[in-house]
């Protein structure tokens, strides 16, 4: 194994329950609408469509896309400066460092999003490459990020490990061809994983060494 391509939100950060939480508050707020964790887990990771259907269907048309988007990315970048790395994260990714691999990001979110966090926690340069949604045509489940990431690390896709947190992402990663860890958050844990996933309840029971081993 030579690389680590990590996603970010979910991921790195616990940005998942942010966004649900919010959203759920406004359409309660807005629509007196309850919001299931069912038709947000479709969502985590790649397109707000399924979303977006949803909010247009339960309101018989009446949901305005655009005051719900303006309202969430005031409630939620507002509060960048205030997230946190899910905890357990920067052992794993100490891990991947520290052992030499080649670091690589995959993330469905903008560059606009993803860099000026890495550059808060002081780890931005050590990503050899960022893809984002301004990178590809299509983001996950397609797998065009991951391939263009590993492309950009100059390993095969076998030569790498992605660590996702959802459903969305874990496809994308192994339609890729990448080895796949994915790690629960309070928004995925009710999720099935594909097959051919390891999945783990937190990054404390991610073992690495042993995972390795079995590649």
């Amino acid at each position: 194994m030579k690389a680590f391509v990590f996603d970010f939100d979910g991921t790195m950060i616990d940005t998942e329950a942010v966004w649900f939480d919010e959203t759920k508050k406004y359409l309660r707020a807005e629509y007196g609408l309850d919001l299931p964790m069912e038709v947000y887990e479709k969502v985590v990771g790649s397109s707000d469509e399924p979303l977006l259907l949803y909010m247009a269907e339960a309101t018989n048309g009446k949901f305005d896309a655009a005051a719900f988007q303006k309202y969430i990315d005031v409630a939620v970048h507002s509060g960048r400066d205030k997230l946190e790395m899910r905890d357990g994260f920067m052992r794993v990714y100490q891990y991947a460092k520290d052992n030499g691999y080649k670091i690589g990001l995959a993330t469905s979110s903008a560059r606009a999003w993803v860099e000026p966090i890495l550059e808060k926690f002081g780890i931005l340069a050590d990503f050899e490459t960022i893809q984002t949604a301004d990178d590809v045509e299509v983001i996950k489940p397609d797998p065009a990020l991951y391939r263009q990431a590993v492309e950009a690390l100059g390993v095969k896709p076998e030569e790498a490990v992605a660590v996702e947190d959802s459903r969305n992402g874990s496809l994308s990663a192994i339609g890729a061809g990448l080895h796949t860890i994915a790690i629960k958050n309070e928004v995925t844990k009710g999720i099935v994983f594909p097959e051919g996933v390891t999945v783990y309840d937190s990054f404390a029971d991610v073992d690495l060494d042993a995972f390795l081993a079995g590649k």
